[in-house]
């Protein structure tokens, strides 16, 4: 009598993986709104077979295959009509799956493969630094740090740039940069108000209804988006 349990599919040899992927994720041209539907209901299956083979303890066969999927996938949401959201839900995926496996092994250059899918694949890919992180070395840290350092003060407007410094400030909750990062020239009371829920959201309560008060003080009609007053009333500052 058969187990009504579903059996976990027998990965593929890992050469054969490698070809899988670079079939399924390579695309050609644009894709309209159902042709993108598709391209990610068929991609789906392979992704998940990634995905189990990392939660299954087989990290490191599935590493460079991911890379590949989540480097492909970057050029083909350059030129189709993600409007459902389907693609980006697949990268999420793979990315969340990719960390994972980082995590579980050594993954040397690691530092330069967020870098450069942040920046150089030429689409806007934030990465989840508080995944990957532990999965970097002190050096690779480092690195990495340096990096969106430098890109962010090389052009301060850029959102990716921007979007990376904050994310490695709340990681290692550095509460200079946020201050930095967020609050900037601190000219407008949603400035103030997304400051205030930054520090609080790292631990950093007092320094959050601080930045709150002076916030109240600069703009005391408290505009909508702002959000002062109900902050500190909710954190217990009034």
């Amino acid at each position: 009598m058969s187990s009504p349990l579903r059996r976990v599919p027998q990965a593929r040899p890992a050469d054969v993986l490698a070809g899988a992927v670079t079939e399924t994720f390579t695309t050609s041209g644009s894709l309209d709104y159902w042709a993108t539907v598709r391209q990610a209901e068929s991609a789906a299956p392979l992704a998940e077979e990634l995905a189990t083979m990392v939660r299954t303890g087989r990290s490191r066969p599935a590493l460079a295959p991911l890379a590949t999927a989540i480097q492909l996938l970057l050029s083909t949401l350059d030129c189709a009509d993600d409007t459902a959201g389907t693609l980006d839900d697949l990268l999420n995926l793979l990315l969340a799956v990719h960390a994972e496996a980082c995590r579980q092994v050594p993954t040397p250059g690691l530092s330069d493969w967020l870098l450069n899918v942040q920046f150089e694949a030429g689409r806007w890919c934030p990465i989840d630094i508080s995944e990957y992180g532990p999965a970097l070395s002190r050096a690779e840290l480092e690195r990495y740090r340096a990096g969106v350092r430098r890109r962010w003060a090389a052009d301060p407007g850029d959102l990716s740039a921007r979007d990376a410094v904050e994310r490695l400030a709340r990681w290692e909750h550095d509460t200079t940069t946020l201050i930095e990062v967020i609050g900037g020239d601190l000219r407008h009371a949603a400035q103030y108000g997304r400051l205030a829920r930054a520090l609080a959201d790292i631990g950093e309560k007092t320094s959050a209804q601080e930045w709150a008060r002076r916030g109240l003080a600069a703009h005391p009609e408290d505009p909508p988006g702002a959000g002062l007053r109900s902050f500190l009333s909710n954190s217990g500052a009034c």
